[in-house]
């Protein structure tokens, strides 16, 4: 069956069942408001921590728990092999935990065979991740469009390569409410979206209600620092981002060329898997790097929030995603390293115009400059501020997009 034909056959099917779904959504409503004066009962189905968008939204719960009982539920992703399964799951729920404490968090599978299904349980089910293609079918988008609970999805990252078979997807035009974080991907969703946008709303990204905590709070440190955050697009035709395997020496030796500076290197959570499942490296060799890192003095950093280490640093080099875009919050300088295979037509127009805010990089000698830019520089931090078209277009709410999100809620549920 040809692409073209699949399109077809999910708008129809959507045209079809426009108001069944609309309908269904009405019933479920009316059942959670017609409880009298239970609570809402809220979950976030979690497959990694570092893309979990709602640690301000939790933190808001928390403090209206008249309003709200959320709950943390980990879940599995089962497409990239049984370790990598086990290992994300552990560390996601370790994080969790460590964050929320072991009665906010649930377990949704038991590291062996067993799933649990928890959609009887919930009211609001916000789903960290849309792809019902790497988790078991208690923890899908699809599965819950037929049981008395309301899936929402909340942006975990900002837009930067074609997503528009995503907004074409089943799963995205199932969900009762699509949160969507910029101006961008709102007027896309209503162009493209199988259902024209109607269970969108322009929100704006919660993740970054952290970052405004994080920046208001910083940790000092005697040397500037620059974190290295690779992407995980290794020998991707279709987003060519990825430059690790052109630069990983190079990063090796970045410390011992500026003494003066620490780096921290962030990986993307998929970056190391993919180098191995494509016959990259092994896993002997990922190991190997790894140690090397911290050898060198270099910062290895995985897992959890991040935000931390965007309040921390004084400067970025990237070749990453949604990191392109929400480092521009910060209002510091960053380098982006260009793959030669990158252009325009594999970006959005909100990733390049990201990329305008950027020095571009497309070797070593250019990297190195960058970093004695910034080891050379005298800039006062706090006099750095978000530029006006990331206020105006990017930054929707922010710093109170959790306050808002929640507004909506209330406004339907309560």
């Amino acid at each position: 069956m040809t692409n073209r034909i699949k399109e077809v056959i999910k708008r129809i099917y959507f045209s079809v069942n426009e108001k069944k779904i609309t309908s269904h959504y009405d019933r479920v409503i009316c059942k959670i408001r017609n409880r009298g004066d239970s609570k809402i009962r809220f979950a976030c189905f979690v497959v990694y921590d570092s893309t979990f968008g709602g640690n301000s939204i939790i933190k808001k719960m928390s403090e209206s728990r008249s309003v709200w009982d959320p709950k943390i539920v980990i879940i599995p992703d089962i497409y990239r092999g049984k370790d990598f399964a086990l290992k994300t799951y552990q560390n996601t729920k370790a994080y969790m935990i460590s964050k929320y404490g072991e009665n906010m968090v649930l377990d949704g599978w038991d590291m062996s065979d067993s799933y649990y299904d928890y959609t009887d349980e919930f009211d609001v089910i916000y789903y960290c991740n849309p792809y019902d293609s790497i988790v078991h079918k208690f923890h899908s988008i699809r599965y819950a469009v037929h049981k008395n609970v309301l899936p929402i999805y909340i942006t975990y990252g900002y837009e930067i390569s074609s997503y528009y078979s995503q907004l074409r997807s089943i799963s995205i035009n199932l969900v009762w409410r699509y949160y969507t974080s910029t101006l961008y991907t709102y007027q896309d969703a209503k162009k493209y979206g199988l259902r024209r946008g109607r269970n969108v709303e322009l929100m704006g990204y919660s993740k970054m209600d952290s970052l405004n905590e994080c920046l208001d709070n910083p940790v000092y440190h005697e040397k500037k620092t620059i974190l290295i955050t690779p992407h995980h697009t290794i020998n991707d035709p279709t987003l060519p981002l990825s430059t690790f395997t052109r630069y990983s020496d190079l990063y090796l030796k970045l410390p011992q060329l500026f003494s003066n500076i620490d780096f921290i290197f962030r990986p993307h959570p998929l970056l190391f898997v993919n180098l191995v499942n494509s016959g990259e490296w092994t896993q002997a060799e990922v190991d190997t790097y790894i140690n090397r890192l911290k050898e060198r003095g270099i910062t290895y950093s995985v897992g959890g929030d991040y935000f931390a280490l965007f309040a921390r640093a004084d400067a970025i080099i990237n070749d990453s995603g949604s990191f392109t875009v929400e480092w521009l919050f910060t209002g510091k300088p960053g380098c982006f390293i260009k793959n030669p295979l990158l252009s325009e037509k594999h970006l959005t127009s909100l990733m390049n115009k990201a990329l305008s805010e950027y020095t571009i990089a497309e070797s070593e000698d250019e990297i190195v400059q960058f970093v004695k830019m910034i080891d050379e520089s005298c800039v006062n931090l706090d006099e750095l501020h978000m530029k006006g078209w990331v206020r105006d277009n990017v930054a929707i709410n922010y710093p109170h997009v959790s306050d808002a999100l929640l507004s909506d809620l209330e406004s339907v549920l309560i």
